[in-house]
């Protein structure tokens, strides 16, 4: 055997001994060649505002609004994520977006375990491969939005959720409410997403006959958890406004505008806020403070639709087409002149990822319907609101496990084959 031949041997048998370690190795390069490469130095829109609140928790000015008011229009999870950053780099948003690629590399490590839980050794080294490289994963680390944090918590929760349905423990339980707590506090839709997972683990357990007990005091202790997340910042909000809010004050807004946004050349522009050109808008934010505004923009929006019930209906389709077009206007970096990028990677999960959900149902693996959990919620968040290329982000993490799951049976179907005509000849 040559010199050569020997390293590549060598390389080989490295990377065997040590594949989890390449895997998060591979992720991490690609997330600091997003922000390296592709950096956005001035945050703006989401962004921008993201920034603005962490900056100000650094500096010790509190969650105030641009005019040092307290607020809490925003989900409070991101912000203080990002203050932490600053507060040991300055308000750096370099800093931030490195940090980020971190995060999402040990996400990556999160969506290959989850995938070793449900398909095996093979098919979690092939999720890790497949999340390390999937574009729609490794680009938004260069830009200071919540999706960076949501998603590793996400994955965080659904392994949690395996481990505990195959080794029931009590402080697993509490443990996974305090994550979903915190994942609430990130994005208000993940609080839909705790309910789902949380039922899906007391059907989990309830399956089992005798063992439903362990179901309920599952659910119990995670609510636990949740509202000892929840509760702290329910309070300061009623001390300053008078009225708890659970999560944030943008939700009236939100619900509104995703039925109501604003229109540009007869089409809706999903994720666009109206503005005070809307009189409903305007006469809300006449209400009184953010709360009162988001109120009576709730109100309008039920009222609204309880006048003219078929245009909920008349909306899914629009909505459901911006969720599921393989393209992106929001986190992928764009050629000049261009308002978004295809995402072919999407369209090429999605093909094995179909057939990875009869595989794993096919051959029973326990626990595998977890997978249904992020799209279910994502479904629902859509009707509710809208679909975007962020709101799905979630769910891609099921499809990379279900597309790794395929490939493993398409690798050992056509081994058998070699091996049914080596015995032939």
């Amino acid at each position: 055997m040559t010199g050569g031949e020997l390293n590549r041997a060598g390389l080989v048998k490295f990377i065997a001994r040590h594949s989890w370690f390449v895997i998060f190795l591979l992720a991490l390069l690609l997330r600091l060649y997003a922000v390296t490469v592709h950096p956005v130095p001035v945050p703006t829109a989401d962004a921008a505002d993201y920034h603005r609140l962490a900056t100000d928790l650094a500096r010790g000015s509190g969650y105030v609004n641009e005019a040092g008011v307290p607020t809490a229009w925003r989900p409070p999870g991101y912000p203080f994520f990002l203050a932490c950053v600053y507060a040991l780099f300055g308000p750096s948003v370099r800093a931030a977006t490195v940090v980020q690629a971190v995060l999402g590399a040990l996400t990556v490590l999160l969506i290959a375990w989850l995938a070793r839980s449900l398909a095996g050794r093979r098919g979690g080294l092939i999720a890790g491969l497949l999340a390390a490289v999937y574009p729609g994963f490794f680009w938004p680390a260069r830009l200071l939005l919540s999706e960076n944090l949501a998603l590793f918590l996400v994955a965080a929760a659904l392994c949690a959720a395996v481990w505990l349905a195959g080794r029931w423990r009590a402080w697993g339980a509490l443990g996974l409410g305090v994550l979903l707590g915190v994942g609430t506090l990130v994005r208000g839709p993940h609080l839909l997403f705790s309910l789902v997972l949380l039922l899906w683990l007391a059907v989990q357990f309830w399956r089992r006959g005798r063992e439903w007990r362990k179901g309920l005091l599952t659910v119990l202790l995670a609510g636990v958890g949740l509202a000892a997340v929840l509760v702290p910042w329910a309070a300061r909000n009623r001390s300053v406004f008078g009225r708890p809010v659970l999560v944030a004050t943008q939700d009236g807004m939100g619900l509104y505008s995703s039925f109501w946004p604003p229109v540009k050349n007869g089409r809706p522009i999903w994720g666009s806020l109206p503005g005070r050109e809307d009189p409903v808008v305007a006469e809300a934010e006449r209400a009184g403070d953010e709360v009162a505004v988001s109120q009576s923009l709730r109100r309008a929006a039920v009222e609204r639709l309880k006048q003219n019930p078929s245009h909920f209906f008349r909306v899914v389709p629009s909505k459901l087409l911006s969720l599921v077009a393989p393209f992106d206007w929001e986190t992928f970096p764009h050629a000049e002149g261009a308002t978004r990028s295809l995402n072919p990677v999407y369209v090429l999960v999605l093909i094995p990822a179909m057939l990875g959900v009869f595989v794993l149902r096919r051959r029973g693996r326990p626990h595998g319907s977890v997978l249904w959990v992020v799209p279910l919620a994502v479904l629902v968040q859509t009707f509710i609101t809208y679909g975007s290329p962020r709101f799905r982000l979630p769910a891609e993490t099921s499809a990379i496990v279900w597309a790794s799951a395929a490939l493993v049976w398409v690798w050992d179907r056509k081994r058998r084959g070699r091996e049914v005509v080596t015995r032939g000849e």
